[in-house]
């Protein structure tokens, strides 16, 4: 690392955030409003940004702000930049008040049921003092959260995929997933037997796309079986249990969000394939601060609570 060129870069952490704001926001207008600063004081600013790497980093179009090619790639180091600053901060905080700090989560909706509330709890007991933060959103949503330093990690289902490339996967354990529908569902009785047969019903699917949508559909096709005429996409627990228990919709989710749920009746079909990691993922080469490793000692302490029950409960 050359330091002394670095000395000489008129390259600022102001200059990455209001590029961030901008590719955000799409609008100077927009932009000059969340961050309270005039209009020609952004544009300014945006000018210095641009002469500092000399190049153009956005075209004015119809459609508003819209990043260039060199554009595109220094908004990727620019959230990694300031996602790295915004740790350092919160770490030199818990200096200060070494039973305080905060950690942010982001809980995939499958996977991190049982997982994410016990860890909080032992953290919570550990010191008390921390501030946690949960958040549900799409995976895709989640991921970039985490890259761009909003979030200190995501937990939840753990899958290889094109999605989670770019980051750090850690499996905790593996935990079935089965396929669901509602006490006394005629999908549940004895001529139901294979997929052919259930899928003649309504089903609610993972969102498309996901590691268990993919998984899915490549049951569906590998048995040869068409997928179901009716089908919605659906992944936020209170309306897929609605579908499920009032319309009669059939779904997958792992096994121990079913087995909790006096409404819910698994199928005797299991889908080996539908098994899935449950872990945790990391921003790689980012370190995290006391509070989120606290947590992550708390995750594999409570994982080793899951195996022994998931393990208790297997025929």
């Amino acid at each position: 690392m050359d330091l002394r060129a670095l000395m000489g870069s008129h390259l600022k952490l102001r200059h990455l955030i209001l590029v961030l704001a901008v590719a955000e926001y799409r609008s100077l207008a927009r932009t000059a409003t969340e961050l309270f600063l005039t209009q020609p004081a952004l544009s300014r600013a945006l000018r210095e940004a641009e002469s500092a790497v000399g190049v153009a980093l956005f075209e004015r179009t119809r459609h508003g702000m819209v990043p260039t090619t060199a554009g595109v790639a220094y908004l990727e180091h620019a959230l990694v930049i300031v996602g790295q600053a915004e740790v350092l901060r919160r770490r030199l905080e818990e200096l200060t008040d070494p039973q305080g700090g905060s950690v942010s989560i982001g809980a995939f909706v499958t996977g991190a049921n049982l997982l994410v509330p016990r860890a909080v709890a032992r953290l919570a007991n550990a010191r008390p003092k921390t501030n946690v933060r949960i958040s549900e959103a799409p995976p895709d949503t989640l991921i970039q959260e985490l890259i761009s330093g909003d979030l200190d990690l995501l937990v939840g289902r753990i899958t290889r995929h094109a999605s989670t490339s770019a980051l750090t996967l850690v499996p905790l354990y593996r935990e079935p997933y089965r396929i669901v529908a509602a006490t006394g569902h005629p999908a549940l009785l004895p001529g139901a037997s294979n997929l052919a047969d259930l899928a003649a019903f309504p089903w609610a699917m993972p969102v498309a796309g996901t590691p268990l949508y993919d998984t899915l559909v490549d049951e569906f096709r590998k048995t040869g079986t068409a997928m179901p005429d009716h089908q919605v996409e659906c992944a936020t627990p209170a309306p897929l249990r609605t579908l499920v228990v009032e319309a009669g919709y059939l779904t997958v989710m792992q096994e121990s969000m079913a087995a909790a749920d006096p409404d819910f009746r698994m199928h005797p079909l299991v889908i080996e394939g539908l098994a899935q990691d449950v872990g945790y993922m990391l921003s790689p080469d980012r370190p995290l601060t006391s509070a989120a490793q606290l947590l992550v000692d708390c995750l594999h302490e409570e994982s080793k609570r899951i195996i022994r029950e998931l393990s208790a409960a297997s025929p």
